[in-house]
């Protein structure tokens, strides 16, 4: 695949549409600034973002990880058109044989193997979360290099709490993988935060509230931070002036952080712009 062929791809094929970026982007549901990564070449779209996003550029996802336009006759050339093609094969053989249907099936399993595996990245590799980060969020074009400083698991979900060293902070989720247990896709987060304030991102699923707390370079004198979800207040600790917990909660109805404030080592409120009533700071959504 070649970045930057896919991205000129995008880019035309956008404009014939009569699309902005920001047009595009509200439609397959990401940033306008992921949609600008794409074109120039800084990255490519996420396994979950190249179905939409052939759809809407009246594309097959083949041309779009080719960066070109296909003929009927070079579609099988491509990967996704070899898929095709060894499937087309496999039924013609599968009258002379199960052992060719076999093959085909082995070749169609490898391949879907493969787009997990490479679109997919380690927990423990933090240099490649960063970058998928990066790529999903379309954060920040101040040259600084984006670094993890903290991440957190729990269940299917994995948050990472990121900076360029400055002051610039954002937070990515990642969610599981579906094929590979321990690998893991960028799913959403919040592109940029405050330094010195708290951020929430929160979202549901048919068995639970997700509920994600972050925040970089906050206040000395907090010690703790509180928020409420359903009526019962929450009370956690802050640790070297960053935030960064994962909630999994029942209560499926509410899925947002109330009342969320910072407090010092007695337990007493800071006097911090971050008091007061923060809604869901993500996407409501059923997965």
């Amino acid at each position: 695949m070649d970045a930057k062929k896919t991205g000129e791809l995008i880019a035309r094929r956008r404009k014939e549409q009569g699309l902005s970026q920001g047009e595009l982007a509200e439609r397959i549901h990401v940033t306008d600034k992921a949609v600008s990564k794409w074109e120039t070449g800084r990255g490519m779209p996420g396994i979950d973002s190249l179905e939409p996003l052939a759809e809407v550029l009246g594309l097959s996802v083949s041309e779009l990880l080719s960066g070109q336009r296909l003929t009927a006759e070079e579609l099988p050339k491509t990967a996704g058109g070899q898929i095709v093609e060894s499937m087309r094969r496999g039924w013609k053989m599968a009258l002379k044989g199960c052992g060719a249907a076999v093959l085909v099936l082995a070749l169609a399993a490898g391949a879907y193997l493969a787009v997990h595996w490479f679109t997919s990245v380690p927990e423990t590799d933090l240099a490649a979360l960063a970058e998928k980060a990066e790529q999903y969020l379309g954060t920040w074009n101040s040259g600084g290099a984006v670094q993890i400083v903290e991440t957190e698991r729990r269940g299917d979900y994995l948050a990472a709490l990121c900076t360029d060293g400055q002051g610039n902070w954002c937070m990515c989720v990642y969610d599981r993988d579906s094929v590979f247990s321990d690998r893991w896709h960028a799913g959403g987060g919040k592109p940029s935060l405050t330094a010195g304030e708290l951020g929430s991102w929160n979202f549901g699923n048919p068995r639970e509230a997700v509920i994600i707390l972050c925040g970089g370079e906050l206040p000395e004198e907090a010690a703790y931070y509180t928020f409420q979800n359903s009526g019962i207040t929450y009370t956690c600790p802050v640790e070297d002036g960053q935030v960064l917990d994962v909630f999994l909660l029942p209560d499926t109805a509410d899925i947002a952080s109330h009342h969320l404030k910072l407090l010092d080592e007695t337990g007493e409120p800071l006097d911090w712009p971050v008091e007061g009533t923060i809604g869901t700071g993500g996407v409501t959504s059923v997965r």
